[in-house]
């Protein structure tokens, strides 16, 4: 009996990793509303989470979720409370930081409870000046992020960020606190020359604007002054036209009484006269014989 019980024992150790293996599903890293349903472990590409406005559906993708391989993006979201990745274990990255904020305009607090591994990958600066290349690890990034002032103002903020920094620190062997290694923040600032070109280029879409509409308004003003000219052309033109056709219609009205005023009692004398002229013996006297 004793024996029956070593062997189960060494099976129940010896099928627990095939099981493990069984249950994990591997998965490409997209926007996490496009991610596949069950993944476990995330690699080749980054987890990124933009649009936050179904969050049943951002759960339901990233409660199985355990291992993270090419780093998580949060970016311009309007999420307070980050809670989506409590039960990740690893999160690490080749290419760099572990995990990146990026312009959340309302980001106050995240949880990441079950986070035991913590690594981003060295980051390589070029300095011009000095001609030589910086490296270091950063591990979490916070670039234009609101939660850079709420950390330092909020307790509960503050102490987010202090666990992500125990694991970091205790991921990579560290001894010093709040080492640049683990965090970097960002932030966009616009040069005065970058400010000026900006300008310049800005201005001169204004006066292109402009030209532009002064063309099209003339054009506009040149057609509407010729279709009122074409209008004013077009009634004088039919008003001669009715014109014309009253003076037809008075000339005919004229000429045909003359044509029929001409009757045979006109006609009669002249007649007579002829015939006088033709005998003129009739026309004398009878009493001269």
């Amino acid at each position: 009996m004793h024996w029956n019980h070593v062997v189960a024992l060494i099976s129940l150790l010896l099928m627990s990793p095939l099981t493990v293996d069984a249950a994990e599903k591997t998965c490409r890293g997209t926007e996490v509303k496009e991610l596949e349903d069950g993944c476990t472990i995330i690699n080749e590409a980054s987890l990124i989470f933009r649009d936050s406005k179904d969050e049943a559906l951002i759960k339901k993708k990233t409660e199985t979720i355990s291992i993270i391989e090419n780093g998580v993006e949060v970016i311009e979201t309007n999420i307070e409370n980050f809670d989506y990745l409590k039960n990740v274990k690893k999160i690490s990255n080749k290419v760099g930081p572990a995990i990146a904020f990026r312009r959340n305009l309302k980001l106050k607090r995240f949880n990441f409870g079950g986070l035991k591994y913590l690594k981003g990958d060295p980051v390589r600066i070029s300095e011009q000046k000095f001609s030589r290349i910086i490296s270091f690890q950063v591990d979490v990034v916070f670039e234009d992020d609101h939660f850079s002032s709420e950390g330092s103002s909020s307790s509960q903020s503050f102490r987010d960020l202090m666990f992500l920094e125990h694991i970091s620190r205790s991921t990579n062997e560290r001894t010093e606190k709040c080492s640049k290694q683990f965090i970097e923040v960002r932030t966009t600032e616009i040069s005065e020359d970058d400010y000026k070109q900006k300008a310049i280029i800005a201005m001169v879409a204004f006066a292109i604007l402009c030209i532009v509409s002064l063309i099209l308004i003339w054009n506009w003003f040149k057609h509407r002054r010729s279709v009122e000219k074409n209008d004013v052309n077009d009634k004088k033109n039919k008003g001669n036209t009715n014109k014309k056709h009253e003076k037809d219609k008075e000339t005919e009205a004229g000429t045909t009484p003359l044509k029929k005023s001409k009757s045979p009692a006109t006609e009669t004398p002249t007649k007579s006269k002829s015939k006088s002229k033709s005998n003129p013996k009739s026309a004398e006297p009878t009493g001269s014989k």
